[in-house]
């Protein structure tokens, strides 16, 4: 095997005592915080490992694509080459780093060893599978910009589209896929739209706002079997439903990539644990984005990612500081009828409150305090800054 090192560059040196950082992932995490350490420094020497292209473009775009008119190469901002010219970086694009070796700072990588000072995760998380016998191949998931070019192939003159996952990215993509003339079946566990996220009365209503564009639910249900039929696929659900579809696009949420981290010896649970610096069981070693749980945490959204990355480039050049955690408003993409939400956790109770067709929803713990609410419709959206207030007055996420 070839040695990086040796064959396309210099080993990097250390400058101004800030040692040479490594990043793997080319997501929003890693390439946000690449942009935020070369704005810090002009002179850390930043490597960007990734298992793709390396392109830049907006993932949560991924569930409204459709709406937005955008097909899989007019969502990339910019390609791997670009960003490295802009930031002065280096990228190696369709490289999978399969090891770390920490007790001499090398990554074992497909194309060679290459050193690190300090090393940052950012490996984003993997759409979770569950099991369906029979004909997978009409079965397709949308976590990244390869998937949705896929997609998009696949999607073409596809009338019927079944949506498995009736959560968040499930709901979006129902929306966007009926707006624009597909026929849409949502698949999903709960008893309502985005039980996990919002109460039973709001879930209601999105569903019905849903219905209105054509979308059909299937509730309380999951996908047994599929089956090819006459270039078409039967649909066999749990309950004993049976019906056609063309496509079905899994969305039944994510899962952390942490293997390499596990393979590594880190401390994992759902996530890569560390601590509000960002920093894993290894002290060289850190972690950002969707594959992290941050004190205790796990929150898969980007503004944890952007919260997160002014105190990691702090760290990782040689300071010391610790992510002030702020509560983080989720916009989900339903134009059909617009929802803000801040996810509740722990016990509690929701309070509702309806006026002019719209739906406003606080999450109340046992002592009274508010920990998270819900907007559901157009007008509520322009009182997210006063709810965020109620929950916390020195917050500015609105």
């Amino acid at each position: 095997m070839l040695d990086i090192t040796d064959v396309e560059m210099e080993e990097p040196q250390i400058i101004n005592s800030v040692e040479p950082i490594v990043i793997i992932g080319s997501g929003h995490a890693g390439y946000q915080l690449a942009l935020a350490l070369r704005k810090q420094s002009q002179d850390v020497p930043i490597t960007v490992f990734t298992a793709d292209d390396g392109a830049i473009y907006s993932k949560p775009a991924l569930s409204n694509a459709l709406a937005l008119g955008k097909d899989g190469d007019s969502l990339v901002r910019e390609t791997a080459l670009d960003w490295e010219k802009h930031l002065n970086i280096r990228v190696y694009a369709h490289t999978k780093v399969n090891q770390i070796d920490r007790t001499n700072k090398i990554l074992q990588t497909s194309i060679g060893h290459y050193p690190y000072g300090r090393l940052v995760l950012a490996t984003g998380a993997t759409p979770v599978v569950i099991p369906i016998q029979g004909d997978l191949s009409a079965v397709v998931s949308v976590n990244d910009l390869n998937d949705y070019r896929y997609f998009r192939d696949k999607l073409s003159e596809k009338q019927h589209i079944t949506v498995l996952g009736d959560g968040l990215i499930g709901c979006e993509f129902a929306n966007d896929l009926a707006a624009h003339g597909r026929q849409v079946t949502v698949v999903g566990l709960g008893q309502w739209a985005m039980q996990r996220l919002i109460p039973q009365q709001l879930g209601n209503a999105l569903q019905q706002a849903l219905s209105q564009l054509g979308v059909e639910w299937k509730l309380q249900n999951s996908i047994h079997s599929i089956l090819a039929v006459n270039h078409r696929y039967q649909v066999s659900l749990k309950d004993g439903q049976q019906f056609e579809t063309d496509l079905i696009v899994s969305a039944v949420g994510l899962r952390p990539n942490i293997t390499l981290a596990q393979s590594a010896g880190l401390q994992t649970a759902r996530g890569i644990l560390t601590g509000l610096d960002h920093r894993t069981s290894d002290p060289s070693i850190f972690a950002l984005g969707d594959c992290a749980e941050v004190d205790g945490q796990w929150t898969p959204y980007i503004a944890p990612i952007n919260q997160a990355i002014p105190t990691l480039t702090e760290n990782l050049l040689g300071k010391i500081k610790i992510t002030q955690l702020q509560d983080s408003l989720v916009i989900v993409k339903t134009p059909i009828l617009p929802l803000s939400l801040l996810p509740a956790s722990g016990e509690g109770e929701w309070r509702v409150e309806y006026q002019n067709s719209e739906w406003a929803a606080g999450f109340y713990d046992a002592s009274g305090k508010l920990t998270g609410f819900a907007l559901l419709g157009r007008q509520l959206q322009q009182h997210r800054s006063q709810w965020l207030a109620k929950l916390n007055p020195h917050s500015t996420l609105v």
